[in-house]
């Protein structure tokens, strides 16, 4: 059973910068650490992103989404569904559940895909 059966939006291809807070993992050296990823796609509801450094499955993380095609910002939160190695480098593809949140832009994230068909 892979992740793309869970879907429960239409996804759109876009390559943005994301900045993710390591809150707290289980090394205690990577607790306020912020990684740099890029963005795969996007939906309403969820995001997957390239990083290279591994993202703890069931973390909730920050994500500071950087749009610098339109200079928009979004501070949400996420739950990190998935995550696996996909090269030597290493490269890890992981998806993110977006969830609502004190302080989240969820509402400003979700409207831009209002108009998209």
């Amino acid at each position: 059973m892979g992740h793309e059966e869970s879907r429960k939006e239409q996804r759109v291809d876009k390559q943005e910068t994301v900045f993710i807070e390591i809150l707290a993992t289980s090394a205690e050296s990577d607790s306020g650490l912020v990684v740099k990823c890029a963005t795969q796609d996007i939906s309403r509801t969820g995001i997957k992103v390239n990083s290279n450094f591994p993202i703890t499955v069931g973390a909730y993380l920050e994500l500071l989404i950087d749009f610098e095609s339109t200079a928009a910002r979004f501070l949400l939160t996420g739950e990190v569904k998935w995550c696996r190695q996909i090269d030597s480098e290493p490269t890890y593809e992981c998806g993110f559940e977006l969830l609502e949140a004190e302080h989240s832009d969820i509402q400003l994230w979700q409207a831009q895909f209002d108009n998209v068909t």
